[in-house]
């Protein structure tokens, strides 16, 4: 007996919990931190903590991507991290919610996925760090 996840259930999936959800996005330097699958918000001890540097918030929006359904943003994400010092080469999302894995006791801050920008960034060389469009988000195939 099989058991399948169909285009139309991830369809149904993304759009009855992530359609126009907002998230808060973060930067990281995976290459210290690596970040697995256990892993939640208290575990990222490189977001950088001076300068300019503060999370940001986007929407949620549903793309069919070659039969399988993706949930990212429609926009470009800018970071403000002029006088900020470290070096990122992630980014990470942080959803709230009460967990069931964690037993939490109401809605927490977790850490709900990550992924790699297109190189490793020197902060202090930049004033704007932009993340396109289409790339924070997570994809069910």
């Amino acid at each position: 007996m099989s058991h399948i996840l169909t285009d139309l259930g991830e369809e149904y999936t993304l759009e009855t919990a992530l359609e126009g959800v907002s998230i808060t996005i973060g930067l990281y330097d995976d290459s210290t931190d690596a970040i697995g699958d256990t892993n939640d918000i208290a575990d990222i001890t490189t977001e950088p903590s001076d300068g300019n540097y503060a999370r940001q918030t986007d929407t949620l929006t549903l793309v069919d991507e070659s039969g399988d359904w993706a949930a990212e943003t429609a926009t470009q994400t800018s970071f403000d991290v002029a006088n900020t010092t470290g070096t990122v080469d992630s980014y990470f999302v942080v959803v709230n919610f009460t967990a069931d894995d964690t037993g939490d006791g109401g809605a927490t801050d977790h850490l709900a996925c990550t992924g790699a920008l297109s190189q490793s960034y020197d902060l202090s060389n930049v004033d704007t760090l932009n993340i396109d469009a289409g790339t924070i988000g997570w994809k069910i195939s």
